[in-house]
C-alpha cells in the first residue's frame, strides 16, 4: 500500500530533517509583562537591580542586633528596648544602639544597625521592652539584600517560552516591556469529499471533521502559535492547489488532514510535487506512517493522516518537535509513570509504534492497559487512556509485566 514512499526513515531521522531545513523568520515586538505570558522570548533578561533591594524581615518580629541576644535564656532573659516600628513600604530611617529594638512586619525594611529578627512568639512585651528568652544567631529571619538574585545576574533566557513565573521575576526586576518573537502563524486546512464539519448533516459514506477539530486544539495548546482554520477543500487539484498557494504566502506553516496517503482521489501529495519538494515523505511509525513534509516556497507544509489517531501521533512524534526544534526551544517533558504492562503488545520489527495505554494503580504498583483496537481512526482509544508507550523500531514488542514508561497525555 505504501510502496510509493519508498524506504521510510525513522522518527529520529525525520525530526533532525525537519529541524535542519525550516527557518522561520520571525520579527520582534515589545509586550507589556502583564500580556506577554506564551510568548517566545527575544533576548536574555538580566537584573537591573538586587533583589531584595534592601534587608528585609522574613517573619513578623522585633529587628536586633544578634550579639545583644547571646547569652539569653528562659531563666535569664534579655531586655531590649521598643525604639520604634515599620512596616512594608516604611524607609529604613530608624538607626538602632546596643540594647534597642524595632517592631517589624514581614516584608518591613531592617532599620541600620540589626541584623538579625526574633519572631513576636519568642519574646513577652512588657510596656515598652521585650524580654528575650532565646538567643538569635545573625541574619536570622532576614531576607538579605540580593539574596534572590544580585545586579546583573541573567533571570530568563532567550528563547523561553513565557510562563507566569518568568514574567513575574522581569517584573521584579522593574521591565514594563519585553521584546518577544510575534506568534508563529499556522494555517490550518482539511481535505476529503467525504468529510462534512460537525453540525450538517450526513449523507451515506461521510464522517465529521473530528481530525481537524484536533488538529486546531492541540496547536492551539502551544501558546507561542496562532492558529487559522480554513474548512474543508473537497479532492479537486485545481482547487486544492489554488487554496495552498494563497494560504502559503498568508502563514508562516500550513498543516493539512487527508490526502497524505496512496489512493487515487488523494491528490494533495500531487500538489505538493508540483508546487515544491519533500522533505520527508512517510515515516516508519505506526500510526500515522503517511506523515510528510514539504517546503514549498520555503515554508514547510506538515501532511497529516485524515484519520485522527494517526493525526495525533504525527503532531505528538513529528509536528511538535519540529516546531519547537526550528524555533530553537525545547519541548517541554512529559510526566513519566513506570508501570507493569498487563499483556503482550508486539511491534513490527523497523518501526516505532505508539500503543496507547490506560494507568490503574493496585497497591503500590501501577499497571498499563493497552487499548488493543486496532485502527487509525479509533478515536475512542485517546479518550478512553491517559498515556502512551514506545515501542523502539529495534524490538518486536514487549512482554507481558514488561515494566515500560508511559508518557501521560498533557
Amino acid at each position: 500500500m505504501y510502496k510509493f514512499l519508498g524506504e521510510l526513515i525513522n522518527v529520529d531521522q525525520a525530526v533532525r530533517k525537519g529541524v535542519d531545513k525550516i527557518e522561520f523568520k520571525l520579527e520582534t515586538l515589545e509586550v507589556s509583562v502583564w500580556d506577554a505570558r506564551g510568548y517566545i522570548l527575544a533576548e536574555d533578561i538580566y537584573a537591573s537591580i538586587n533583589q531584595p533591594p534592601f534587608h528585609r524581615s522574613a517573619v513578623d518580629g522585633f529587628a536586633v542586633k544578634a550579639e545583644d541576644t547571646f547569652g539569653a535564656s528562659p531563666l535569664n532573659p534579655i531586655t531590649l528596648r521598643i525604639k520604634g516600628s515599620l512596616k512594608p513600604g516604611d524607609k529604613p530611617g530608624i538607626k538602632i544602639d546596643h540594647g534597642e529594638a524595632v517592631e517589624v512586619s514581614t516584608g518591613a525594611p531592617l532599620p541600620q544597625g540589626a541584623d538579625s529578627v526574633i519572631m513576636v512568639e519568642d519574646v513577652d512585651i512588657v510596656n515598652n521592652y521585650i524580654r528575650v528568652h532565646k538567643p538569635v544567631p545573625k541574619w536570622a529571619n532576614v531576607s538579605r539584600l540580593g539574596e534572590d538574585y544580585s545586579r546583573g545576574d541573567l533571570l530568563v533566557s532567550k528563547n523561553t517560552v513565557l510562563k507566569p513565573h518568568d514574567l513575574a521575576i522581569i517584573a521584579s526586576s522593574g521591565y514594563k516591556y519585553v521584546k518577544v518573537y510575534r506568534r508563529l502563524s499556522v494555517g490550518i486546512l482539511c481535505s476529503g469529499d467525504e468529510v462534512v464539519e460537525p453540525g450538517q448533516p450526513l449523507s451515506g459514506g461521510e464522517v465529521y471533521n473530528s481530525t481537524g477539530v484536533l488538529i486546531k486544539n492541540y496547536l492551539d495548546e502551544m501558546p507561542f502559535i496562532k492558529t487559522y482554520y480554513y474548512g474543508i477543500v473537497g479532492d479537486q487539484k485545481s482547487l486544492l492547489r489554488d487554496f495552498i498557494e494563497k494560504l502559503i504566502g498568508k502563514h508562516d506553516l500550513l498543516i493539512t488532514s487527508g490526502g497524505a496517503g496512496v489512493s487515487g482521489v488523494d491528490v494533495l501529495r500531487d500538489v505538493v510535487e508540483e508546487l515544491g519538494e519533500y522533505v520527508f515523505r512517510g515515516v516508519a511509525m505506526r500510526p500515522g506512517r503517511p506523515t510528510s513534509l514539504a517546503l514549498i516556497n520555503n515554508k514547510p507544509v506538515f501532511m497529516l493522516s485524515g484519520y485522527p489517531v494517526a493525526a495525533w501521533t504525527g503532531l505528538e512524534a513529528l509536528v511538535k518537535p519540529i516546531i519547537y526544534g526550528s524555533l530553537g526551544i525545547e519541548v517541554p517533558a512529559k510526566p513519566i509513570v513506570k508501570a507493569l504492562l498487563t499483556r503482550r503488545t508486539p511491534n513490527v520489527i523497523g518501526y516505532r509504534s505508539y500503543i496507547r495505554v490506560g494507568i490503574k494503580r493496585v497497591d503500590d504498583k501501577y499497571y498499563a492497559e493497552p487499548y488493543m483496537l486496532r485502527g487509525s481512526g479509533v478515536l475512542s482509544s485517546l479518550v478512553k487512556t491517559n498515556g502512551y508507550i514506545i515501542i523502539p523500531e529495534d524490538l518486536e514488542g514487549y512482554e507481558k509485566d514488561s515494566i515500560v514508561d508511559v508518557y501521560l497525555y498533557s
